[in-house]
């Protein structure tokens, strides 16, 4: 029914999702684990390979740093999965994608997630947004730490190796593809459990960039009814200002290209109280660094 394909660079961690999967999938499942380490191959080109491969019409790409919690959680996917207009369904994104670079959310009102993560004490936190306590929430964009689709839907909507060459962004491109044919969803009824926060670097905005470039002419999608213009034009300010507060706190570039995207920003937007917030928590990350803020 299910196969279920890892891009793994630590075998260990591979076996360990490999024996959590048999414990709680609930249906016959194949494992595929492709070991990535020095091959560099990107994430694109392996799931492409391994779905090529896979002998069940149902797909789950995920990440070795994942554990499923809930019993029978292949049973509660594919009834949804199985319905004609499912495209992705997953556990983390974003009801808004915008012409502007963000990651798979905007704001957190955006957002719709459910999963658990470890807390600073040793303790599970989960991280739950469902504002219509619904069992499946419409989105734009997934995170990608875990994805689950028909074969079909990979078929029509592929991971874009020949773009993204590396490990970032595939999720994006790969969610958006389906979401121009179908609809993706947060499940809101399967525990799930993920290790990591994602990582940040040159390469990551290189391949967010390429991906807006690519969906220009099809972005911003939302997951319900397009908001009016005066409202895109918001989220899209929204969503530049905080890139820009985003690269600056990373310190991906130099003072000099900081204050570049910032002034620039305040010169468009001067009357938007938010503007000069930015000035502020620019400041801030200049002086005092990230735990400024």
């Amino acid at each position: 029914m299910f196969s279920i394909i890892v891009c793994s660079i630590d075998p260990q961690a591979a076996g360990r999702l490999r024996q959590n999967v048999a414990a709680t999938i609930g249906v016959p499942f194949e494992f595929l684990a492709f070991d990535n380490r020095g091959s560099g191959r990107g994430i694109c080109s392996v799931y492409n390979e391994c779905a090529r491969r896979a002998k069940y019409d149902l797909l789950c790409f995920v990440h070795e740093d994942v554990l499923f919690l809930s019993q029978e959680w292949g049973r509660t996917l594919a009834a949804k999965l199985r319905e004609g207009d499912c495209g992705v369904v997953g556990f983390a994104g974003g009801t808004v994608k915008t012409r502007e670079i963000t990651g798979w959310c905007l704001q957190l009102r955006d957002t719709r997630r459910n999963y658990y993560r470890p807390g600073r004490n040793g303790e599970t936190v989960r991280v739950y947004t469902n504002p219509a306590s619904v069992d499946y929430a419409p989105v734009v964009c997934l995170d990608g730490f875990c994805l689950a689709a028909r074969r079909s839907v990979w078929e029509a909507a592929p991971f874009d190796e020949t773009l993204l060459t590396g490990f970032h962004a595939y999720d994006l491109d790969f969610t958006t593809a389906a979401a121009c044919r179908f609809r993706n969803y947060v499940c809101n009824i399967v525990r799930v459990e993920h290790f990591s926060s994602g990582s940040y670097s040159p390469e990551w905005l290189h391949a967010l960039e390429a991906y807006h470039g690519k969906w220009r002419s099809r972005l911003p999608m939302f997951a319900g009814e397009r908001p009016s213009d005066r409202q895109v034009a918001r989220m899209e300010r929204e969503a530049e200002m905080l890139k820009i507060r985003k690269l600056v706190r990373l310190r991906l570039f130099g003072r000099r290209e900081n204050v570049r995207m910032t002034a620039g920003f305040v010169r468009r937007n001067p009357f938007y109280l938010q503007s000069w917030v930015l000035v502020l928590k620019v400041l801030r990350y200049e002086l005092f660094g990230p735990a400024g803020e």
